[in-house]
């Protein structure tokens, strides 16, 4: 599954990045691969750090890391806290859940029960809220406070729900929207109890939730923009006809009152848009294409990863060679190849193929002159280590001699693997280890 963007630091230019468990709910538990998340942090050679914990969600709040571990199903069991650093995990206790009261516009038997729907987690400007619909909890945590300061209990989501869920300066704000089409939108206090209950069908059945500032929240729908002013009683103004293309879910963050940032929650688009809200005026918004040509990726193999290529660049067609040599004779092949990526330990050479397993040639090879020992000969390939470092834009040259023995044909491969440096490494005693391959072929004859 493709890893997203959990958290960001901008200010020390850090990114968490992962797949959580909330994507993948069915998929998840022990039996299944760890949820792993990573580190990235601006600069030519930094480490990619795997954090050591299973994390359903995650979001940076200010100073620290706030986080939902899983206990085998993706469910809202722990919520724990880190500095910056990700080494030292506390727990945030869960108090008792409030039960609250039931939202009027749906009956809780209607419809089938859902899978469990993993949390997620997001960051507002009243606080992190964690939202596990499939056992109807929502936990909200204050801006600095050190526990987790209140968590609702509704009845657990039905099949084809979406809920969407913003802390307000007073309590929490829900919109749930079942098959798409209609939602319920209800503002809890922090005891569980509401005042009122809005119903919309169809186009303005609602997509997304944020907070404009104290007293009003932005609700994104099917075919409106509308704001929501909170007190002294709930009402709904400025409903302003938008066009958004096959909405389903909105990603939103306050950037600062009275703007928003929102962008749906699709890994197929690509646009992004800003809801300016100003005091007394409808809600205008703002589109953003997604730029023709983009800039230099955040983080590639080569930002973090040795990473050899061949100088010459040569086309894909002409990556294999032809190569004939007579039996009792020798020839020769070169090809020179430089490091784009981070410092390498050394290397593995590998060469194999139907001529070498049939006993056709002998391989010798060379690097940067110097002829290298076989450090083992199975399988059908002969392998050789250089175990010197390969310093960042440093280059070299590799020479296969083939050794005619007796006639035949076949196609030999030639394999280049730089070790990664130990702190790359999930396993930091290991040594040796390769995370990217350059390859060349070798169309062999003997006569």
């Amino acid at each position: 599954m493709t890893n997203c963007v959990l958290a960001v630091d901008p200010e020390r230019g850090r990114i968490w990045v992962g797949r959580g468990a909330q994507r993948e709910a069915d998929k998840f538990g022990p039996e299944s691969q760890s949820a792993h998340i990573f580190c990235l942090q601006e600069g030519w050679d930094t480490p990619v750090t795997p954090l050591d914990i299973e994390l359903a969600d995650l979001v940076c709040d200010g100073d620290r890391l706030i986080g939902c571990q899983v206990d085998g199903r993706p469910g809202l069991s722990r919520i724990l806290w880190s500095d910056l650093s990700a080494s030292q995990w506390q727990t945030m206790p869960l108090p008792e859940p409030v039960v609250a009261d039931p939202i009027g516009f749906f009956f809780p038997e209607e419809g089938r029960q859902g899978e469990p729907s993993g949390v997620l987690l997001s960051r507002h400007p009243h606080g992190v809220v964690a939202v596990d619909a499939g056992s109807g909890l929502i936990a909200v945590i204050r801006p600095g406070s050190p526990k987790v300061d209140f968590v609702l209990k509704l009845p657990p989501a039905r099949l084809e729900e979406q809920w969407f869920v913003v802390p307000t300066p007073t309590g929490v704000l829900v919109a749930i929207t079942r098959n798409g089409m209609d939602s319920a939108l209800v503002h809890y206090s922090e005891d569980g109890r509401f005042s009122d209950e809005f119903n919309m069908e169809e186009s303005s059945s609602i997509r997304g939730l944020a907070m404009v500032d104290e007293n009003w929240a932005l609700l994104i729908m099917k075919e409106f923009l509308t704001l929501l002013r909170l007190s002294p009683e709930p009402e709904l103004v400025h409903m302003v006809p938008v066009s958004f293309e096959a909405p389903f879910r909105f990603g939103t963050v306050t950037a600062r009152p009275g703007r928003v940032w929102i962008v749906q929650d699709s890994v197929e688009h690509r646009g992004i848009a800003e809801v300016r809200c100003e005091e007394g005026a409808p809600p205008e918004l703002w589109m953003f294409e997604a730029p023709e040509t983009q800039g230099a990726p955040l983080w590639t193999y080569a930002r973090s990863r040795p990473l050899l290529v061949w100088e010459d660049e040569e086309p894909r067609s002409l990556e294999r060679a032809g190569l004939s040599v007579s039996v009792g004779a020798a020839a020769s092949w070169r090809r020179r190849f430089r490091n784009e990526g981070t410092q390498a330990m050394g290397m593995d050479i590998q060469v194999g193929g139907r001529p070498y397993k049939v006993g056709s040639v002998r391989i010798t090879v060379r690097l940067d002159g110097q002829e290298l020992v076989p450090v083992s000969t199975e399988g059908g390939e002969v392998r050789f280590e250089h175990r010197s470092g390969i310093a960042p834009g440093a280059s070299g040259e590799v020479e296969i001699t083939l050794h005619g023995q007796q006639a035949g044909t076949g196609l030999l491969a030639v394999t280049l693997s730089p070790w990664s440096p130990s702190r790359y490494l999930l396993d930091p005693t290991r040594q040796g280890e390769t995370h990217s391959r350059l390859s060349s072929f070798l169309d062999t004859t003997v006569e």
